[in-house]
């Protein structure tokens, strides 16, 4: 259930977001994202306005997580929101589990730096 038509541009951007780290990708709910040794979901979503460092993901994107909490995926699948605003062209990663969100900072396997992680 989601409000709206997909983010279109924002999707072509983290495709090659994904292939700049050596990803493939396949498209499912958003993206289905994979390489050696790795492979997630990937949710993609722009918001509008600009993301107070005081904001909580769980309040900011509560329909949003609640759709990737519940593709029919197997729970060892990790799910990922890749969220953008407007006038950011930086994808922050959100790591989705069970009961909480974690912004990614920095990851090796990847050379993702996330410049706006708290």
């Amino acid at each position: 259930m989601t409000r709206g038509k997909k983010p279109a541009a924002a999707i072509q951007d983290a495709k090659k977001f994904a292939e700049r780290m050596g990803y493939r990708w396949q498209e499912n709910s958003d993206l289905l994202v994979f390489k050696p040794g790795y492979a997630f979901l990937v949710k993609v979503r722009v918001l509008r306005n600009h993301i107070s460092p005081d904001a909580f993901y769980e309040d900011l994107l509560k329909d949003n997580l609640r759709e990737v909490r519940a593709l029919p995926f197997p729970a060892w699948m990790h799910r990922e929101i890749w969220l953008r605003t407007q006038n950011e062209r930086i994808f922050r990663r959100l790591r989705v589990h069970d009961v909480a969100v974690a912004e990614i900072g920095f990851w090796n396997p990847d050379e993702y730096v996330n410049p706006h992680a708290r």
